[in-house]
């Protein structure tokens, strides 16, 4: 079921119910519709059972969001993702590249005109492969998370906002070729940790930064707009 994900993402994505970057930004103008792009790094370690592997991640993305009731915004995201691994016999040395596609609920406990108090349910998939002349890697996961996020307007133009949460990584490694071998894996942290600045920098649109520790140590930028 997990691979068909990303058909499932072009569609929704077509119909804009989507997830965009950043804090939420509904005292924006009554705008429901949010559009970012987004560039992200990240480290993270997985547990193999017998180590745990250093992995990087880069990902490259579109994301879409769209508010469907006073206290519920439906999202997804979905892009490009690159993959290398340090300590894995297997992918020393090479990049493997393939997508990501997430799913997200947002839900707001307050709102004013200078705070915001929300929650965020997160689920991503991410598949990346690299195909030589003896030698295929396959690496797929998921993960889910649960969050808490608070957002305090500093002016009328930047936004900080940050938040903890739980969450939980799960995925397979399929080799064949000259090593044939099929490995599970999990995440080696659960807490989630974030903060972020977010400028707006006309009546709909926002660039910002945003911090993650934790379950991944994880840098993005996104550049937005709301319509």
């Amino acid at each position: 079921m997990i691979r068909h994900l990303f058909p499932l993402l072009i569609f929704l994505t077509i119909s804009r119910l989507a997830d965009a970057a950043g804090p939420p930004t509904s005292d924006d103008n009554g705008n429901s519709v949010d559009f970012s792009v987004r560039l992200a790094l990240a480290k993270t370690s997985l547990d193999y059972g017998s180590q745990d592997i250093d992995t990087n991640i880069r990902w490259l993305g579109l994301s879409l969001r769209e508010k469907v009731s006073k206290h519920v915004t439906l999202g997804m995201y979905g892009g490009y993702a690159y993959v290398t691994q340090t300590d894995n016999p297997v992918t020393q040395g090479i990049e493997l590249n393939g997508y990501h596609a997430g799913f997200t609920l947002l839900g707001f406990l307050y709102t004013s005109q200078r705070a915001t108090l929300y929650y965020t349910l997160d689920y991503a998939y991410q598949k990346v492969d690299h195909k030589g002349a003896t030698q295929t890697v396959v690496i797929d996961w998921f993960d889910s998370r649960a969050e808490i996020g608070g957002l305090v307007a500093l002016t009328g133009q930047v936004r900080l906002y940050g938040g903890g949460g739980y969450g939980y990584l799960d995925g397979e490694e399929r080799d064949s070729g000259t090593v044939n071998s099929t490995k599970n894996f999990k995440g080696a942290e659960r807490v989630v940790g974030f903060i972020g600045l977010d400028l707006k920098t006309d009546p709909s649109g926002h660039v910002g930064i945003e911090a993650r520790a934790g379950m991944a140590r994880r840098v993005e930028i996104y550049f937005k707009r709301s319509y």
